[in-house]
Parts: structure tokens; sequence; C-alpha cells
């Protein structure tokens, strides 16, 4: 059975987050408010990337000190979770 989690507060994105991946994220204590902060900040600053084979998108945000990173797709403003993690560690990107 698959969970939708209508998050309208955050501008009316609607998460769906498939039982095996709810489990995941509870297993690794990240909510559902994290995911849409990574997904609101990867569509804000375009900062997420495209699986060649899968077409899955992977996006990653900090908050609090901790790295969230999510797989999804999305289909207007329905995004399908398909994993979810997160570690303690900065990412440095280089200035030219």
């Amino acid at each position: 059975m698959t969970e939708t989690t209508n998050m309208s507060p955050f501008g009316g994105i609607q998460l769906e987050i498939p039982d095996a991946v709810q489990t995941i994220m509870e297993r690794r204590m990240i909510r559902p408010e994290d995911i849409l902060q990574v997904l609101l900040f990867a569509e804000r600053t375009g900062n997420k990337l495209k699986g060649t084979v899968s077409k899955h998108l992977l996006a990653y945000c900090k908050l609090s000190g901790v790295t969230f990173w999510v797989e999804y797709s999305q289909k207007g403003d329905q995004y399908l979770i398909h994993n979810a993690y997160s570690h303690r560690m900065e990412i440095l990107e280089e200035t030219r």
C-alpha cells in the first residue's frame, strides 16, 4: 500500500511515499518535512541531478548540520519519493 502525504502548507506540493520508503525514512529518522525542504530547495535553485537510466532526480540540502538526499520523480505538483537518506557532512564547492 502506498501512502500519499499532502503537505499543502508547503505550496500545495504532494508527496507520494511508498510504504517501503516510509519504513526506511522512519528508521533513518527522516521526516516528510525534511523531504519537502530538499524538494523546495532543489526547485528553487535547480541543484538536482537526473539519472541517465532511471530518469529519477536526486537532490540534496543541508538542514541544521545534516545533509539530506532525496531520490524522486515528479509529475506536476506530485513527487514520488524513491529513496531518502542523510548524513553529517559538508559539501564544499570550488570557487573559480
